[in-house]
């Protein structure tokens, strides 16, 4: 476990928060490359952007929240402790960066979907960003058996208040979402478009993503809230509701329908 990635003199560099910053900044990268390929940069976009980053900052640390409350008012702490040291979840910064999209735009009076030039750079930045979590983060997911099963020090897992699974072989489940991250992205980069909708590609992947992270919750060895399921898969089941009733109205109204060519004229 590498928790520090460096120390400059007073400076400490967290691994966590050095990968998080370096796929955000990679993802903004693929995001503004593409924009501007395609000629449409320009100050409204900066300011969504920013809303972006905010909101999902802010999604992160609120959407569950829920989980800590009652140990933050038990402590007596006040409850913007929650927004400095509650929990951070991806699935949060993803619903949070999204609504803030939406809203933005609406406050800016912006109507080009813009969806689709995220739908590359959001499984990148995740891919990255995971890499923090797996070097630093514990556990690594529910023990297993299997041969690929990664062992920590009882050195590393003591720094961890609760770290179940260290005591043997875990379920690198960073590793898989790195992975399925990781081959969205190359399906995206080297397909285009996987939609005819503009929009409609990204809300698949996150539709994808949503149900391969609700699975692979159950071997991330989070703690059970209610009826067997953990907190991110209690935010993740109206989240991934949503995004399927979305795409059976689209079905249903035959967007993707291909026109049939019209018969040669004799």
């Amino acid at each position: 476990m590498y928790p520090v990635l460096a120390r400059f003199g007073p400076i400490t560099i967290g691994t966590h928060d050095f990968f998080t910053l370096l796929g955000l900044a990679a993802g903004f990268a693929i995001y503004y490359r593409t924009l501007g390929r395609d000629g449409i940069l320009g100050p409204q976009i900066a300011l969504i952007s920013l809303a972006a980053i905010l909101g999902g900052a802010l999604g992160a640390r609120l959407i569950t929240s829920w989980e800590i409350l009652g140990d933050v008012q038990q402590a007596g702490l006040p409850l913007t402790y929650v927004l400095t040291h509650g929990p951070r979840s991806i699935i949060g910064g993803l619903a949070g960066g999204y609504l803030a999209i939406v809203l933005s735009k609406r406050a800016l009076g912006y109507t080009l979907s813009t969806g689709d030039y995220y739908a590359a750079a959001i499984p990148l930045a995740l891919a990255i960003g995971r890499i923090g979590c797996f070097l630093s983060e514990l556990p690594l997911g529910t023990p297993t058996s299997l041969p690929w099963g990664m062992t920590v020090s009882p050195e590393a897992a003591a720094a961890f208040t609760r770290c179940p699974g260290c005591g043997g072989p875990m379920h690198p489940s960073m590793l898989y979402e790195i992975g399925f991250h990781v081959g969205a992205l190359a399906l995206i980069t080297t397909r285009g478009p996987l939609l005819p909708v503009r929009g409609d590609t990204l809300k698949a992947y996150l539709l994808a993503y949503g149900v391969f992270r609700f699975g692979i919750e159950f071997i991330r060895g989070n703690e059970v809230q209610w009826l067997g399921l953990t907190g991110p898969q209690l935010v993740l089941i109206p989240l991934v509701a949503w995004l399927v009733i979305h795409f059976v109205r689209q079905l249903r109204s035959g967007v993707y329908r291909v026109p049939l060519p019209r018969p040669a004229i004799a």
